[in-house]
């Protein structure tokens, strides 16, 4: 089996179906994709004023229409602000939405500003998920709980097939959102499914080197299987807390050991903040500047 840990060259995995999808199609989502990568990966740094129209369309090989269009879908996304009188700066990572599911996908899980992602994530799934579960227990229908059911059987982690393992997490997790009956919490697939890829390709895998556990999935889906809204809740919340124990020793969280910044990129100075943003210092005989 591979070994899971070895993430030099990013692990990729494909949720298995789409949820709401938020990009367009053809050349200008691979636009979109391609600049929404070169920003998360700091290419186009905080604050930084990017090329200019021309000189992506040309860096893409595309129109500068699709450039444009690109452009507003990350403007959407809160990446990025226009103005006539600059062009197109990269607004600072507090601005980007970090619940949309592309947003967290463009990251490499290299990169530091990801165990901060992962942790606060995790933090969030733990406070959604035994209560989405709990709900789930109440107001499933009959097949909704089989598949739940059927999913928490078909992980098998010492299988070589991560994909197919990531794929019955997948069902698991969204079935059980949407056999809440609640169209918000139904709304959160998307991101709840994001996460789950982070805790495989970033937290469970990368740092752990240790797969889901069955034996967690198949306790919540036995007791929304028996319309028990406690063990259910009970059972989500001690599965979730082996994420949240990887999120401690990666550094994202309070009292954590802070991991290693230097992945941020070769030749790069100064303090990095725990978003992974570089703030130079002034060398010998530089003055400080003020921001205005």
């Amino acid at each position: 089996m591979r070994d899971p840990r070895a993430v030099g060259s990013r692990l990729r995995l494909t949720i298995p179906f789409e949820t709401d999808p938020s990009l367009p199609t053809g050349a200008t989502r691979v636009a979109v994709e391609t600049l929404g990568h070169r920003i998360a990966s700091d290419i186009y740094a905080q604050g930084e004023i990017m090329p200019t129209e021309l000189e992506l369309a040309a860096s893409l090989g595309v129109s500068r229409t699709t450039v444009r269009d690109a452009i507003k879908v990350l403007s959407g996304k809160g990446l990025v602000r226009t103005a006539r009188r600059y062009g197109t700066r990269v607004r600072p990572v507090e601005e980007w939405n970090l619940l949309d599911a592309d947003v967290v996908g463009w990251h490499e899980p290299t990169h530091p500003r990801l165990s901060l992602m992962f942790a606060e994530t995790t933090e969030l799934r733990c406070i959604l998920e035994p209560e989405a579960a709990a709900l789930a227990a109440e107001r499933a229908t009959d097949e909704q709980r089989q598949i739940i059911r059927e999913a928490a059987n078909a992980m098998h982690p010492g299988q070589d097939d991560l994909q197919a393992l990531f794929e019955a997490d997948c069902r698991f997790h969204a079935t059980l959102l949407e056999a809440t009956g609640n169209l918000m919490m139904r709304q959160m697939r998307r991101i709840i499914l994001a996460m789950l890829r982070i805790s495989y390709e970033y937290g469970v895998l990368a740092i752990d080197g240790e797969l889901v556990t069955r034996r967690g999935h198949i306790l919540v889906a036995e007791a929304i299987a028996d319309g028990n809204p406690a063990a259910a809740r009970k059972a989500m919340a001690e599965m979730l807390e082996k994420n949240r124990q990887t999120a401690r020793r990666t550094g994202g969280m309070p009292g954590a050991t802070p991991r290693t910044t230097s992945a941020i990129g070769a030749g790069d100075s100064g303090k990095v903040d725990k978003f992974g943003r570089r703030h130079s210092q002034p060398g010998l005989g530089q003055k400080k500047t003020r921001s205005s």
